[in-house]
Order: C-alpha cells, then sequence, then structure tokens
C-alpha cells in the first residue's frame, strides 16, 4: 500500500511538472526559414492592408545567403505582414529577430507624419483597456479600423529601421500617442547587411508608454513608402519569443 501510494504521489508530481513546464512554454512564432516554396507568401502569415486606397508591400519567401527568408518590396505602398500571437510578455518578455535593409528611404522622416515611411519595421501589438484611451486616441483608432477594417490595438511597438532619428530614440506617432517608434537602427548604416536584435518587451513599453504592457496580440512586419512615395526592399528573417534574458 504504501508503495502504491508513493508511486500515486510521483505520477501526480510528474503530472503537475509537465503541466507547469507546458503552461511555461514558450509561444513559436511561424518559421520563414521552414518554407518550402519561394515565391509564396510565408504560410501563417497574413497581408494586412492599412487602407483600401493604398497599395500593398509584396512579401514573398525567397532563399537569401542560403536561408529561407521573406523579402518585402515596397513601390509607394504600406500594407503589413501579421500573424497572431497571444502570449503574456511578463512571462515571455524577449523577441529576437534579424533583418537585412537592401534599399533605403533616404527621403523619409519618421517625426514628420507627412514622411513617415521605414524599410522595415517589427510591430508588436498589445492589449489593454480602451476605456482608459483619450477622446483623440479613441477617435484615431476609430478611423483606422474603418479605413483599414481591422481592430486597432490597445498600443502598438514599433521597431524601425529610424530615418532622421537617432538610435536607441522614442518616436510618438502623430496620429496617434499609442503608437511609439523605436529606432533600433537609422539611417544608411548597416544597408546590405543581415543585422540581429534582442529586445525586452515589457521594458521597451514601459519605457514607451510609462505603464504596464497587457498581453501581446499579435506580432507584425511592415515595409512603407506610401508618404514618400518611394521605393524601398529589405529582408526578414525568423522572429521567436523566449523567457528573460540572463
Amino acid at each position: 500500500m504504501k508503495i502504491r501510494m508513493g508511486t500515486m504521489v510521483v505520477g501526480v508530481a510528474c503530472v503537475l511538472v509537465a503541466a507547469a513546464t507546458a503552461a511555461q512554454q514558450a509561444p513559436e512564432i511561424p518559421k520563414f526559414s521552414t518554407g518550402k516554396l519561394a515565391g509564396a507568401p510565408p504560410a501563417d502569415w497574413k497581408n494586412v492592408p492599412l487602407a483600401s486606397f493604398k497599395k500593398n508591400t509584396d512579401y514573398t519567401l525567397v532563399t537569401e545567403d542560403g536561408v529561407m527568408v521573406v523579402k518585402a518590396v515596397a513601390h509607394g505602398s504600406a500594407s503589413a505582414l501579421a500573424v497572431k500571437a497571444e502570449f503574456d510578455p511578463h512571462q515571455f518578455p524577449t523577441i529576437l529577430w534579424r533583418w537585412k535593409v537592401v534599399q533605403g528611404i533616404p527621403e523619409a522622416n519618421n517625426a514628420d507624419p507627412s514622411k513617415e515611411d521605414s524599410p522595415v519595421r517589427v510591430m508588436v501589438a498589445f492589449d489593454g483597456d480602451n476605456s482608459k484611451l483619450s477622446l483623440k486616441d479613441r477617435f484615431a483608432a476609430s478611423t483606422a479600423q474603418s479605413t483599414s477594417g481591422q481592430p486597432f490595438p490597445y498600443a502598438l511597438l514599433m521597431y524601425i529601421w529610424g530615418n532622421k532619428v537617432p538610435v536607441g530614440s522614442i518616436t510618438t506617432s502623430g496620429r496617434t500617442s499609442r503608437i511609439k517608434m523605436i529606432a533600433v537602427a537609422a539611417d544608411d548604416q548597416g544597408i546590405g547587411k543581415w543585422q540581429s536584435f534582442a529586445r525586452n518587451l515589457v521594458e521597451d513599453y514601459k519605457r514607451a508608454f510609462g505603464e504596464e504592457p497587457g498581453n501581446v496580440t499579435s506580432i507584425e512586419l511592415l515595409t512603407d513608402t506610401d508618404n514618400t512615395g518611394g521605393d524601398a526592399q529589405a529582408y526578414y528573417g525568423d522572429i521567436s519569443i523566449g523567457p528573460p534574458r540572463p
């Protein structure tokens, strides 16, 4: 009887440990590197128009430097490539990615809403209490939803290749205070080279918005030249989410 009871206790403990491990497993972001068909859009990712009157940016899988990645080409266009990703950033705050800009946008200026374009952006959408938003921000969210046909998130944190703004700077969108842009690269420095990044979502969100973040709802890519009317070309590698880094 004692042996059986001990076996039961051990068995229950193993189940609890397994459940806890599963609960703590980092969310899996669909990888571009496992794509099989060059020229096709990446599986599980959706091209999301920003407005019906804007041209879509072209996102396709290609082999670059021996690895399958996403190629983004914009010709006076703006649309996002998005995937659902629901998780608590306090549990998994680390986001890692890499990108390579082939053709930048010299005429862009992220501090000027009329020239606010970027050759690459990795954007993270967060949930929150919309009743806390100002009338201006609620109006901007309603307008964005009407224009794009997509619900606008409570907050959107953008990691961008900045233009006319310094690396490390945080720029607030001219349209709403619920979009914050952190420049992790800028201007023509690093054009044509792969760059890798690791950021802490919680720390960056608190620095940008001055509050604790809610759950993440999606991750999006955006290569856009709709404001300048220019051209841009870039590549995005895999994106991953993980626990706090030591």
